[in-house]
């Protein structure tokens, strides 16, 4: 009953939903490739066809974190698929080889649509994609649903628990569950009520490129636009005389010209703000200490693991459960610190600190992030063989 009550619900506002795409349209949120693609489910179906692996990732936080899948598996059988153009324009970049598309969205008729023309044998959902047509009919039509690095934040995990029953049949269409984390583990095993494996977070498949001697440059990365106040505020008590440079790399480059205004009005010096789309590593690889942004407000925090990788130290505001377990293994290994959100002026004091102090800890770093990377050859296995 429930199934059938979302269908109709999206006969009834399919026509609401083509005008908002539209909308997106004009608002540059979406292009003619991509309204195509998820609204009418057309696709260049001779490119795609005969391919056996469907990865599917949201945004750009999710590609980078499938490397390793793509890696693992035959690269001639994947195509990739995504929901955002900032995505698709990276994912083009990242993997020129491999055919990328917009998935449909999850209307019943657009995925009958695709699954009648194409030939996948597997479908690998990547963080939080729950798309109960698309597990449904394909599972149906003998495909193998495997949600990999899954993930259920607090809300979502109140907001499911309402659900029983609607929760046991999404959960019955998976073939198999990674979680990304032994939290996610016991929360997604909770409300699907079955078997959830758990070998490791995807997003420790990084490189340790740790240079032998950085500046003193402190980065604040993947800011929020509503963390800037806040960010500026922690600037401006930091010691600038110890500081030779403070680099700003915003969650979202369209804001730097909200930036630009900001540093300009409050004449503050020394401060680059960093608007190479997809490219914070150069500056990660110069950095002595990062901020991750995400962590000011409640917004859960930004993966700390590639800062980590290049020899950063790594500071955080007390919002980051999207990545807790993490930082919490981080903080023990005295490679992080938590810091108090509402504190702001004690960032700013623990900043200065950090800036004169020596803390090259090369050997934990590589040994944290191989000894978690070396567990997910665990789940490419078990994905060929089942």
């Amino acid at each position: 009953m429930l199934i059938f009550s979302y269908r109709l619900l999206q006969v009834i506002f399919y026509p609401i939903i083509l005008f908002i795409g539209l909308i997106r349209i004009f608002g540059k949120k979406e292009n003619y490739l991509s309204f195509k693609q998820k609204i009418f489910s057309i696709q260049n179906y001779k490119q795609i066809s005969e391919h056996d692996y469907l990865i599917h990732f949201a945004s750009i936080g999710e590609l980078n974190s499938i490397k390793f899948l793509i890696d693992s598996l035959d690269n001639s059988k994947v195509v990739l698929s995504c929901s955002t153009l900032s995505s698709f324009e990276m994912s083009k970049k990242k993997y020129p080889n491999l055919f990328c598309i917009f998935l449909p969205l999850d209307f019943f008729w657009n995925v009958n649509i695709f699954l009648s023309k194409t030939n996948f044998k597997k479908i690998l959902w990547i963080d939080s994609e729950i798309w109960p047509n698309w597990l449904l009919i394909s599972n149906k039509k003998n495909l193998k649903n495997i949600l990999v690095n899954g993930r259920i934040s607090d809300n979502s995990y109140a907001k499911w628990s309402n659900y029983p029953k609607l929760c046991k049949i999404i959960g019955e269409q998976y073939k198999l569950i990674f979680a990304q984390s032994k939290k996610d583990q016991k929360n997604i095993s909770d409300i699907f009520g079955r078997l959830v494996y758990f070998y490791g977070n995807l997003k420790f498949d990084v490189e340790t490129n740790i240079p032998k001697t950085k500046k003193q440059i402190v980065c604040f990365a993947s800011i929020h636009l509503s963390e800037y106040d806040k960010v500026f505020s922690i600037i401006k008590g930091l010691d600038s005389n110890e500081i030779f440079e403070v680099v700003i790399i915003p969650r979202h480059i369209q804001y730097f010209k909200n930036l630009n205004e900001k540093i300009n009005s409050e004449n503050l010096e020394k401060i680059t703000i960093h608007n190479k789309f997809g490219d914070s590593m150069s500056i990660f690889e110069r950095s002595k200490i990062v901020f991750m942004g995400g962590s000011l407000i409640k917004h859960g925090g930004q993966n700390p693991l590639e800062p980590l990788s290049c020899g950063c130290f790594i500071l955080t505001g007390s919002f980051n459960k999207n990545f807790e377990e993490i930082y919490l293994d981080l903080e023990k290994l005295s490679l992080c610190k938590i810091m108090d959100s509402d504190n702001l002026g004690s960032i700013s004091n623990e900043i200065n600190n950090l800036v004169k102090a020596n803390f090259y800890n090369t050997n934990e770093i590589e040994d944290f992030i191989n000894t978690n990377k070396n567990s997910l050859k665990n789940i490419t296995e078990m994905i060929e063989k089942c």
